[in-house]
């Protein structure tokens, strides 16, 4: 007689189930042993393996679909603003929505300081407050503190007077190779600081928070409460797109401490050396960790008006951008190191001169020593053209373009209609079998998975209506696939998640409605009602109120 079935632990039924298999789209039930999924279809069948000790969830009819995975965020502790270790949220997030909000808070917050406290702030859009605030309007707002508040794209920050004197940049101060102390009328600094010309004014925030600056307890907090915002946008993985070991091993903590969501780790270049030493090292292996990644800032910004290109930008017709601080020779030697130590490539690129020149390194190493399936990444790839897109599908190169639209776009503005359709080419992209991920680039844009897909189905900005690039469109279920399948390819998982799928880890996401079958434009009005990670529930929504299991 063949062997009865083994019975499930755990069976979701009555749902709409989008599998993101290719070869079963659609189900009505999935049922889950010891972590992994066993069976997919319909539900009469998947009954059959329900028994006394089974747990069972009606889904009611709403949506089930793979655990969402964002490929490129930087996570960040969440603490309280307004407290001496808080950093002000001086985005829309933060409530901000005009240049009157963002000094109010500001002198808010310089008031609970004591005198002569750094005041940091981050988040801030040039697009809400009608450009970017001065050197002069910080010292008004917050006379007595060093001000130092960076912009959205994390790539510029504006300071004041006093910022400027603690980090001992002076008007003799030249500007640093890749990088630039804004000037205006006269020689004097209007506050702005760019890219490389950031380090003296990073030195002084402490950023990212570490024992040093912030007490141990109060960043361990604030990274678990960071990770359980992002179960409840359904995250079952996150990439964390630069980081230094010294996070490398607060993770491997919090892992050990039951974090449930996966981090894929990308080692910033300056710590290869690290990297090529420890990633295979069986005493750093911890479930939930991964480390096969090097991060190089091989470009500069796009919200940021500092990305490289080839053609002036739009709105001025002497400006190309800044130039990368990391020249090409540096570049090419930090693939060659990490192609023969059997490392990804993560290379930050967003103008067309700055990916050309990534593409040139991938393109010379691949020639040097071939590999079969290196998976080399082009994180943002932003604004490209038709050769880009051809020299990348011929070099097999994966990209994770930017979901930002829905927030961002009438930044665009900047770069032209003309180049509109070429910027995020997430279509090109397809059609040419190019692999992209899903991503958000935490805190560029909020990690909120379903606004995100709404920014690839729609490309309309908040800000002004106006749609960007409205042939680079996806349908939701494109989207849908870039944050399960196509995250799951960019990092090598593939094979173990990433769909509903036997045999697959049993994550899941059950969501309010089916974001096919709603206008695109309510898309990011979807709730998450439950996030399932390896069948065990870890976030959901009973009576209206949220429900952690860590």
């Amino acid at each position: 007689m063949p062997a009865a079935p083994r019975l499930a632990d755990l069976i979701i039924t009555n749902a709409n189930v989008k599998t993101m298999d290719t070869a079963l789209h659609h189900a009505e039930a999935v049922a889950v042993r010891d972590g992994r999924i066993i069976a997919v279809g319909a539900a009469i069948e998947i009954a059959k393996l329900q028994g006394p000790k089974t747990r069972r969830i009606d889904a009611q009819g709403h949506t089930l679909v793979p655990g969402f995975i964002d490929t490129h965020m930087h996570p960040r502790p969440a603490i309280d603003e307004m407290s001496p270790y808080g950093v002000l949220e001086l985005s829309a997030e933060g409530g901000i929505k005009n240049k009157a909000d963002f000094f109010a808070k500001i002198k808010a917050k310089a008031q609970r300081l004591p005198r002569g406290a750094l005041l940091l702030g981050a988040g801030y859009g040039d697009d809400i407050l009608g450009g970017h605030p001065t050197l002069t309007e910080l010292d008004a707002a917050a006379s007595g503190h060093p001000v130092i508040i960076f912009h959205s794209s994390g790539h510029r920050l504006v300071a004041n007077s006093a910022a400027f004197a603690k980090a001992g940049v002076t008007g003799l101060t030249p500007d640093p190779v890749g990088g630039q102390f804004e000037k205006g009328a006269g020689g004097v600094f209007t506050g702005a600081v760019l890219e490389t010309a950031m380090s003296p004014f990073a030195r002084l925030t402490g950023r990212p928070p570490s024992p040093g600056t912030v007490p141990e307890a109060i960043v361990t907090e604030g990274y678990r409460q960071e990770f359980r915002t992002f179960l409840s946008y359904g995250l079952t993985g996150v990439a964390d797109a630069g980081i230094t070991p010294a996070k490398a091993e607060l993770y491997r903590q919090l892992l050990r401490g039951g974090l449930p969501v996966t981090v894929y780790a990308m080692l910033l270049s300056d710590h290869l050396d690290w990297l090529i030493a420890n990633h295979a090292k069986p005493d750093w292996a911890v479930p939930g960790l991964t480390l096969r990644t090097v991060k190089t800032y091989a470009g500069n910004s796009l919200s940021g008006h500092t990305a490289w290109l080839y053609e002036p930008y739009a709105d001025d017709s002497h400006y190309f951008g800044l130039e990368p601080k990391l020249k090409a020779p540096d570049l090419l030697a930090i693939v060659q190191r990490a192609q023969a130590a059997g490392l990804q490539v993560a290379a930050h690129a967003n103008g067309d001169r700055e990916i050309d020149q990534v593409l040139d390194a991938l393109a010379k190493v691949g020639a040097e020593t071939p590999q079969a399936d290196t998976r080399h990444r082009i994180e943002h790839a932003s604004i490209t053209n038709p050769a880009i897109i051809a020299r990348a599908k011929a070099l097999k190169v994966c990209f994770a373009p930017h979901s930002y639209i829905l927030n961002h776009g009438a930044k665009l503005e900047a770069f032209g209609a003309q180049r509109f359709d070429w910027i995020e080419p997430n279509r090109h992209a397809i059609d040419a079998g190019i692999c992209i991920g899903g991503n958000s680039d935490h805190p560029v844009s909020p990690p909120r998975v379903m606004e995100r897909i709404q920014s690839l189905v729609t490309r309309r900005a908040m800000s002004n209506g106006k749609v960007y690039g409205q042939s680079q469109r996806l349908t939701p279920d494109e989207a849908l696939y870039a944050f399960t399948m196509g995250s799951a390819y960019l990092q090598f998982e593939e094979k173990v998640r990433g769909s509903i799928t036997v045999g697959k880890r049993a994550d899941f996401v059950i969501l309010a409605d089916d974001p096919a079958r709603v206008a695109p434009d309510k898309i990011a009005d979807i709730a998450v009602l439950e996030t399932i990670i390896g069948g065990k529930t870890m976030f959901e929504i009973v009576k209206g109120k949220s429900r952690f299991a860590w």
